[in-house]
């Protein structure tokens, strides 16, 4: 579950998740850095999240496992995934798991979330990227897919 003021955020903010009762890490937010969408893992020690970082799309793992010996081929360029992966690091906070690059079958088995899923199921794990409390607009399946495109080579897909 994550947790997010109604309020409308024009200062430093974030969300909260949590397993059960237990907060497991916070992303940090400020406009006009936020959260677009966490994917819960089914062993519930490991959450994909899609972040507007402004200027760039960050997609990534909190692996409450600390688990670094995954092997993780995406996006293709070393530069890039490092940098995309050590951006992550800075909104990622209150933590003792390790933030880290999703692994292929990770980014497979989200695609097939967002594929498969109907739209609004996608938008109650989504948060609006435009907020105003009462109206808001989300992001679409086809945005967060090309976010995760396997072809991406760039900051901003």
């Amino acid at each position: 579950m994550a947790a997010r003021s109604f309020i409308p955020k024009w200062n430093n903010d974030g969300v909260d998740v949590y397993v059960g009762e237990e907060k497991v890490f916070r992303l940090e937010e400020d406009w006009p850095n936020s959260s677009m969408f966490i994917y819960p893992f089914a062993d519930g020690r490991r959450f994909f999240c899609d972040y507007d970082a402004d200027t760039a799309m960050l997609d990534f793992v909190v692996d409450l496992d600390a688990n670094t010996n995954v092997v993780v081929n995406w996006p293709a360029g070393h530069e890039l995934r490092n940098r995309l992966e050590d951006r992550a690091r800075l909104f990622v906070g209150q933590t003792k798991g390790a933030v880290r690059m999703a692994s292929d079958e990770e980014l497979d088995e989200v695609r097939s979330y967002l594929t498969r899923t109907p739209a609004n199921q996608i938008r109650a794990a989504s948060f609006p990227f435009f907020d105003l409390g009462v109206w808001r607009i989300y992001m679409d399946r086809d945005r967060l897919l090309l976010d995760l495109a396997t072809n991406r080579q760039n900051y901003w897909p």
